[in-house]
């Protein structure tokens, strides 16, 4: 873009930067990143969540291993020993001196099944405790997407909070660049003083600085963003993503049924009560070491000198076995799980009492944030037109350069705000969804809206 003749230098970064972020000249640049894309992008590449599916994984393992308790075992065996002396080759099952068969060498092998028929309840309490855990560990994944998406949403509506900061002192700039030229004519002519000059300078350094501030924070948000989304900076500048609005509002006569979606719905508490569940169970895994266990066992034995003359046999029978003395282990065991038990519960109850003291200031800020920005909405409106009517008060010589200069930081000021307030309503409503448990992509597209 070449600079017009009697076109000062400062004017002009102003409108190429305008004209640069102004989306009607994009028309080749890529698809809008809604905020609803950006969270599914994040949940197929975040490395929390690739880590809470592996444990999710684990979980269920350990199910299937615990589960295996219910299966028949089935062993193989097989031995070569070399003895001192020669050794009886096959066993003997009556008097018989034709059968003795005597030689150094022993090979022995065999095939055992077994399974047990009673062991106390262990084996189902354990199958129980595993199934709890991996529930817990499946809410704790769920907790983790959600803090992803909360995260994700954060950092887009902060890029989107720079970016709608910038274009505001942008259009400042370009006020006070104008009453800057009109000054620098009045004084040429010798109508203006000085001071007026560089009082009308000193707010445009203002202006200057912090628009250079804010377009650094921009960078570093854009940035951020790409790094939740596993994207390309370029992918994430603020030109490529929308503005994000909600579509309805939370009312005041909601927090029962609010309520009861965070005791049903909210993953922390999901998980504490899925793990609660499971010291219980193990808890019943433990007692049942105090029962004797029963065990149906089959064996098929084979025996074998050096020559390989194989015989065969096979064994059938119940086996009973009850350990009458383990040093304290069974009872310590049981009291082991049993104080795991207490713990888990009373964690349950802490993380409902936070809970509910979370949401209700959770929709106190909804309330709150919503009331904010309507209110400074109808200040920067106002505002607006105080900064219209005092430009023109002074161009007409009716009004002072020091009203207009007020006037003109103030709607600045009041612009900016009313950005940082209409994200903190959306956040609000985000967070309030994320401790009901219902923050999901579906909660999001239903929720939000993303236009350019």
């Amino acid at each position: 873009m070449n600079r017009p003749r009697g076109c000062d230098l400062l004017t002009w970064l102003i409108c190429a930067a305008t004209l640069s972020a102004s989306p009607l000249l994009a028309q080749d640049r890529e698809p809008l990143l809604t905020v609803q894309h950006a969270v599914e992008l994040s949940l197929a590449s975040y490395p929390s969540i690739g880590a809470a599916r592996a444990r999710v994984d684990e979980a269920q393992a350990r199910v299937g291993q615990a589960t295996s308790r219910w299966w028949p075992a089935l062993s193989m065996e097989a031995s070569s020993f070399r003895h001192a002396e020669p050794m009886l080759v096959y066993p003997l099952h009556g008097f018989d001196t034709s059968a003795f068969q005597f030689d150094r060498t022993l090979l022995q092998g065999n095939v055992t099944a077994g399974w047990t028929l009673f062991d106390g309840g262990g084996r189902g309490a354990r199958i129980r405790a595993a199934r709890a855990d991996e529930a817990a560990v499946t809410s704790a994944g769920t907790a983790s997407e959600m803090d992803v998406v909360l995260n994700v949403v954060a950092a887009y509506l902060t890029v989107r909070s720079a970016h709608e900061t910038l274009d505001a002192e942008l259009q400042s700039l370009t006020a006070l660049t104008a009453e800057r030229d009109r000054v620098q004519r009045l004084r040429d002519e010798g109508q203006a003083a000085d001071v007026e000059l560089l009082r009308v300078a000193a707010a445009l350094a203002q202006a200057e600085s912090e628009r250079v501030s804010t377009a650094a924070s921009l960078d570093v948000a854009e940035r951020s963003l790409a790094r939740w989304l596993g994207l390309d900076v370029d992918r994430t500048r603020a030109a490529h993503l929308g503005t994000v609005s909600l579509k309805d509002s939370v009312a005041a006569d909601v927090r029962d049924h609010l309520t009861a979606r965070f005791e049903a719905a909210n993953p922390e508490l999901l998980a504490a009560r899925q793990q609660r569940e499971a010291a219980e169970w193990s808890r019943r895994a433990a007692i049942g070491a105090w029962f004797p266990q029963l065990d149906l066992v089959g064996r098929y034995l084979l025996f074998s000198g050096p020559e390989f003359d194989v015989q065969g046999e096979w064994q059938a029978g119940v086996r009973l076995s009850y350990p009458l003395f383990t040093g304290g282990a069974r009872a310590s065991a049981v009291s082991a799980t049993a104080a795991r038990a207490v713990a888990a519960a009373e964690q349950e109850r802490l993380l409902a009492l936070r809970g509910a003291d979370a949401l209700d200031r959770a929709l106190s800020t909804v309330q709150e944030t919503r009331a904010r920005a309507a209110a400074v909405g109808t200040a920067v409106a106002h505002l607006t037109e105080v900064a219209r009517i005092e430009q023109l008060a002074l161009q007409e010589g009716a009004g002072t350069q020091t009203d207009f200069l007020r006037a003109d930081a103030d709607l600045r000021r009041t612009r900016a705000a009313l950005v940082r307030a209409r994200h903190a309503e959306i956040i609000a409503r985000v967070q309030l969804a994320r401790i009901t448990g219902d923050l999901t992509v579906a909660w999001l597209a239903a929720t939000l809206e993303t236009s350019p």
